[in-house]
């Protein structure tokens, strides 16, 4: 049961590059309509696809990389080459091969998505070009930055830091799911892991807490800090607190990580160490 369940959220991991790339497809073959005949064809991009989620086979990253290998060096010109990169960059970092996977990576060019920018920065880092994983990390943010700068439900301060840059984020509406409506995400001036905190009202948390303690109408606020590899809760707050008030506690306990700031592991074998649930370091609007 174990195993099926790695292997189904590993499977999950390559399907939003897979779905792309089949959209991909199909627009970038009305371009391709009147050229040239090529050895590269629609059935060939098309049989990569079915192959990622073909049920007959395990969908572990050595097949990923085999099959969209295969694809890349018979279609190096097609449209959907950046996203076969980032799904074989993403396949090749899961079976620790750190070179391979950089040089994937840096074929799929500029890279929107969180995960395939975190892959990327573990690869970097694990085969020593520190200089580039932390640029890409600055780039990455940057983009979000931007993205959550044009949404008409985000609000975003920047507030320079003595060893980085705090990020102050805040919703018009709390996540369904999670009750977040306001972040605090801090990204070191050198190398280092991005961290967040996270001031919310979990109804999980929120229901067992009123039961444990016998009360209905106690407000509670959960502050949580999330790091690269894990999530900590800092504590419950039983009284709100003014915008003012946590801006400077968040501040000051993001400023403290930034001085000594969460590292990628160091690479021996294996697959690459990779941040765990990047949308919670850089979130994205509440669903």
């Amino acid at each position: 049961m174990e195993i099926k369940k790695r292997f189904t959220k590993r499977t999950c991991r390559y399907a939003g590059a897979a779905i792309a790339a089949a959209v991909t497809t199909f627009i970038g073959w009305a371009g391709l309509a009147n050229a040239d005949p090529v050895a590269c064809s629609l059935n060939d991009v098309t049989a990569w696809q079915l192959a990622l989620n073909d049920p007959e086979y395990e969908q572990s990253p050595d097949h990923i990389l085999e099959v969209t290998a295969a694809c890349l060096g018979k279609c190096p010109d097609r449209p959907e080459q950046p996203d076969a990169s980032r799904i074989a960059g993403i396949a090749a970092a899961d079976m620790g091969e750190a070179e391979r996977a950089v040089q994937h990576f840096q074929a799929a060019g500029r890279m929107r998505d969180l995960m395939s920018n975190f892959y990327a920065i573990a690869s970097f880092a694990a085969i020593g070009e520190e200089a580039s994983a932390w640029r890409l990390r600055d780039q990455m943010v940057d983009g979000w930055h931007a993205r959550l700068d044009q949404h008409p439900a985000v609000s975003v301060s920047v507030m320079p830091s003595h060893n980085g840059t705090i990020y102050q984020v805040y919703f018009t509406q709390s996540d369904e799911d999670t009750g977040v409506k306001a972040v605090w995400v801090g990204v070191p001036n050198g190398p280092g892991w991005p961290a967040t905190l996270s001031f919310s009202k979990d109804p999980f948390r929120l229901g067992l807490k009123r039961i444990r303690a016998a009360e209905d109408r106690t407000e509670y606020r959960y502050v949580d800090l999330h790091r690269c590899l894990g999530r900590r809760a800092l504590g419950a707050i039983a009284k709100r607190l003014s915008v003012k008030e946590f801006d400077a506690a968040a501040s000051a306990s993001l400023a403290a990580y930034m001085a000594h700031p969460a590292q990628p592991a160091a690479y021996v074998s294996g697959p690459l160490r990779n941040c765990v649930y990047p949308g919670r370091l850089l979130p994205g609007p509440p669903s």
